[in-house]
């Protein structure tokens, strides 16, 4: 006999951020962004044009690693480098400055919940640290050509996520939390709704992002203490910043393991930052050995089915009602599925024989896909034969 089974977790040309990695498994990135700023816009939020011959320019890019320890718990870290450009005129002449460098480090732990329904929650942390302090600019005395980096102080956040996954697999998803960002920054919360057209190589990808102050600016009653920095631009030093900013992507799979991600975004409204356009592009390479297995069994045949008939206690080994008079062997690995019997084959758990009768056999687990469903008697154990 033959038998095929199907599965609809782990679409490669999109993975929503509230998706963990499973036990073992792993994902590798590099991503790039720039942003040019087209206007500024000020705490009151009147905007502002820039000045003729002004510019400013930020180039970003971060590798990050990420790693399941569990089937619910992810740990992730990563490094980020920028790099910022402005241009002013003075008395006729264009004047370019200039900073570069590690801008910080990040540690991320996700927690993710049980799935409810076609709902997924996922608890994350993260930790963002900073390694510089600024300077206070004297322009009697400080290079002007010499721009800070960026706001300094670590970084704490901690928030939860939301995503909806449809019949025909697409997905929506929201993500909100608590932010205290650098030192001189009023405390803020991030939030970002996010929905997505996938399909098995290409994703369509559109959403909004942006954050609320919560209006406790460290100098908000002593404006005059706010130290004077070099900045080039809005969007460092800002006092009880806020913004808004949809975007627009495009994300393209290679095989199981690698996608591109492409980002279009424009800041269109705010509070203390600056208004302007950007543009992403990240590699991303996911190696998810559960997923993969489930992405596997969409297309594996089958040539031998069994009943389980026996579970442990602590669902560690499993009896099937089939052995050597059946063509079974020791050391044969054995897929389990519930089946529906209207077409639904869901893949549970895999495991190896290690012992065998002539007409049952003992099977140990060794690993599990889906924890929502119990091992139980009335499991569909299907395997091939070598």
């Amino acid at each position: 006999m033959v038998f095929k089974a199907f599965a609809q977790e782990g679409i490669p040309s999109y993975i929503p951020s509230t998706y963990l990695l499973k036990a073992k498994g792993y994902q590798l990135g590099y991503a790039f962004d720039s942003f040019t700023t087209s206007k500024s816009i000020d705490r009151e939020g009147n905007k502002q044009e820039l000045a003729e011959g002004q510019t400013f320019n930020r180039v970003q890019s971060e590798i990050s690693g990420y790693y399941g320890a569990t089937h619910d718990l992810q740990f992730g870290l990563g490094a980020r480098f920028r790099q910022n450009h402005a241009t002013v005129d003075v008395s006729g002449n264009k004047q370019n400055s200039d900073s570069a460098g590690l801008q910080s480090t990040f540690a991320n732990i996700k927690f993710g919940f049980a799935k409810v329904g076609r709902l997924q929650y996922t608890l994350e942390g993260t930790f963002r640290y900073t390694p510089y302090n600024n300077a206070e600019f004297d322009p009697a005395t400080d290079d002007p050509k010499a721009l800070i980096l960026g706001d300094h102080g670590n970084e704490l956040s901690g928030g939860l996520g939301l995503t909806y996954h449809s019949k025909n697999n697409n997905f929506f998803t929201v993500n909100s939390g608590f932010r205290k960002p650098g030192t001189d920054l009023s405390d803020e919360i991030y939030w970002q709704a996010e929905g997505s057209l996938v399909w098995s190589h290409i994703a369509l990808v559109a959403g909004v992002d942006g954050i609320t102050s919560m209006k406790n600016d460290p100098y908000e009653a002593t404006p005059s203490e706010r130290p004077v920095y070099n900045r080039g631009t809005e969007l460092y030093g800002s006092s009880n910043r806020e913004w808004i900013a949809p975007y627009l992507g495009l994300n393209l799979s290679f095989g199981k393991s690698w996608r591109i991600e492409l980002r279009a975004s424009q800041v269109v409204s705010g509070y203390s930052t600056d208004l302007g356009s950007g543009f992403g592009i990240g590699l991303i390479r996911r190696v998810d050995k559960s997923v993969t297995r489930l992405e596997d069994s969409k297309f594996k045949t089958y040539d031998l089915e069994s009943t389980v008939t026996k579970v442990s206690p602590k669902q560690e080994y499993l009896v099937i009602d089939k052995g050597l008079a059946d063509d079974f062997s020791k050391g044969m690995k054995i897929d389990f599925f519930e089946f529906d019997y209207v077409g639904g084959n869901t893949l549970v758990a895999s495991g190896v024989i290690i012992q065998i009768k002539s007409d049952s056999s003992i099977v140990k687990i060794v690993e599990r896909y889906n924890i929502k469903i119990n091992l139980k008697e009335g499991l569909i154990g299907r395997t091939t034969l070598k």
